[in-house]
């Protein structure tokens, strides 16, 4: 932008004092002319003037040979007087001539003509009477008088002309003085301003010529320096025409990796070292290369012996030696993406294995939890069949216990549905109206009876409104996890505290527990499968609840938090939608 700035300064400077020089030049002409116009019409006036004089003394001449003649009657005078007549004509016409370019001239010759005619007309009538009367004297002072006069009428508009022309002669004068001077100052000033202009845009030049310098020699110097980043970088490097795809440079670097020699890369081109199969997606990429931004891209690349080898491709548009062209460097990625594999394997490995492992322990978390249920229903249906005298207390204690294993199992068949479906999205989800403080009494009653749990559970409702939209089942199994696990994780006669609120449009239960609470190292896989708390002692459990209950909250977009201390308890807060809108 700079540089564009100051070659329009250079050539607008230029051309300014081109113009002022010119119209300079045009002004000194132009009073020149002027000038030498007035010097010209000054010398025709003074050329009008001598002529005119030239008449009167020729008129005197042939008034001399008049008297002369009449005086002595000698016949030489009237040769004289003959030419002097003659030449009067012939001047006359002169003075006409002279006078056709200036119209004021013109007339006061015109009123100076008839009285030269009559003068003449007076001495040839002054002849021919003397001619015929010599004795005559009195008409010839008579026609000499009037021919003075006559002389003295012509001399005076003479002396009006040339007071007139005087006069005219010095305002011509003083108008080419002022013209001269003017004339003058404008061309001072206009060179003077012109050759000012001229020195700027001379420096100016100078400093662009300077600056030229200074910026090719430190191209030569980047040029030099980038030649030798290009010679010593230590991956391959080359460049190639974007039009041909012919390499155009190539560094030592790359001669040595690929094994082909440096004449051997310059007539080469860039698919030469493609394997055929990539050619056409590779051309295609280069073909939707931006000009402006760096591309980086992996690729496969085939060595002078034939050999594959995965690079790393980094490149960027540049101008070589006048074309467009393209700076490629090549980075070995192989080893690099051998390692990367082979780490793939091994994570996949391990993947395989700990899905082997939570196979396993889903197994025998499955059998050991279906073991103790199925021992508790096969000793109470054994101990019934030999149970004729016993009580109806006794047995239906008996009874209990079968339909609390019998639902134990039930309740972990549903935990292992309910999270297979949900981590495969299948799992459904039909909310429907719901009278919540019924719902949350039936689920305390429910597990009180089918427990038997000597835990007081205390549910409080701080809710104005009872029917909110939600899905029963769902939230069934999360409450009934919730206080399944506050239950089995709480010391015996100890309150379990059940709340329900409402926050604008969402409900919020809490279930608060003065069990052995969740130490911190725990919390960070507290909601993953198969996964207990190291405090947990002997306490049966599957390590399943907790995960179903976040996947059926996240299901019902709410949100689970949790807080506890050891040997204080723990109180989980899930918050939902009031009216579920998908």
């Amino acid at each position: 932008m700079k540089w564009f700035l100051e070659r329009k300064i250079l050539t607008g400077g230029f051309a300014l004092a081109v113009v002022i020089l010119a119209v300079v030049n045009t002004i000194s002409y132009q009073n020149n002319t002027k000038i030498f116009t007035s010097q010209k019409q000054v010398e025709a006036s003074y050329e009008v003037l001598q002529k005119v004089r030239d008449i009167l003394t020729t008129l005197r001449d042939a008034e001399r040979a008049r008297r002369g003649y009449i005086i002595t009657g000698k016949e030489s005078y009237l040769e004289t007087y003959d030419t002097a007549i003659q030449s009067i004509n012939t001047e006359l016409i002169e003075a006409q001539n002279a006078t056709n370019n200036n119209q004021n001239q013109r007339q006061k010759l015109n009123l100076i003509e008839p009285l030269i005619t009559e003068r003449v007309n007076l001495i040839k009538t002054s002849i021919k009477l003397y001619k015929q009367n010599k004795s005559d004297t009195k008409t010839q002072i008579a026609l000499t008088d009037k021919g003075l006069m006559l002389h003295d009428e012509i001399w005076l508009i003479i002396t009006q002309i040339e007071n007139e022309e005087q006069l005219l002669l010095q305002q011509r004068r003083a108008e080419s003085e002022q013209r001269f001077q003017f004339t003058t100052l404008i061309t001072i000033a206009g060179s003077c301003f012109s050759f000012s202009l001229l020195y700027a845009v001379y420096s100016l030049l100078q400093e662009q010529i300077t600056k030229r310098q200074q910026l090719e020699h430190v191209l030569r110097e980047s040029k030099k320096r980038y030649r030798k980043l290009f010679e010593v970088n230590p991956h391959p490097l080359w460049v190639y025409d974007l039009e041909t795809l012919k390499f155009l440079a190539v560094n030592e670097v790359a001669v040595k990796q690929y094994g082909y020699s440096q004449a051997d890369f310059l007539s080469m081109t860039v698919k030469n070292i493609l394997p055929p199969e990539d050619v056409s997606s590779v051309m295609k990429r280069i073909e939707q290369l931006s000009s402006t931004i760096k591309q980086t891209a992996i690729e496969r690349h085939k060595k002078q012996d034939n050999t594959l080898i995965d690079v790393e491709v980094i490149s960027h548009e540049l101008i070589f030696r006048g074309r467009r062209a393209r700076l490629v460097l090549a980075r070995d990625i192989t080893i690099e993406k051998q390692a990367r594999e082979a780490e793939e394997i091994r994570r996949n490995l391990e993947k395989e294995l700990e899905l082997q492992e939570l196979k396993t322990r889903f197994f025998s978390m499955v059998s050991h939890e279906f073991r103790t249920p199925l021992s508790t229903i096969l000793i109470s249906t054994q101990v019934l069949e030999n149970s004729q005298e016993w009580s109806e207390e006794k047995k239906r204690k008996n009874l209990q216990r079968i339909q609390s294993s019998a639902k134990t199992m039930k309740q972990l068949l549903t935990d292992i549905l309910t999270l297979t479906r949900a981590e495969a999205g299948k799992l459904e989800f039909k909310p429907h109206s719901l009278n919540l403080e019924d719902f949350c009494y039936s689920i305390v009653e429910d597990i009180q009876f089918s427990t038997g749990t000597q835990q007081d559970i205390i549910f409080i409702h701080q809710c104005l409104e009872k029917i909110a939209c939600m899905d029963e089942k769902i939230l069934r199994s999360i409450i009934t996890n919730l206080l399944d696990n506050a239950i089995k994780y709480s010391p015996q006669n100890s309150k379990i505290y059940f709340t329900l609120t409402k926050d604008t449009e969402r409900a919020i239960f809490q279930i608060k527990d003065q069990g052995i609470g969740i130490g911190q190292e725990d919390r960070k896989q507290l909601y993953q499968a198969f996964q207990r708390g190291q405090n947990v002692g002997d306490v049966p459990g599957t390590g399943l609840g907790l995960a179903v209950v976040k996947k059926c909250v996240e299901l019902h977009s709410g949100s689970i938090n949790v807080e506890s201390q050891l040997e204080v308890g723990t109180t989980f807060t899930v918050s939902l939608p009031w009216e579920f809108r998908p």
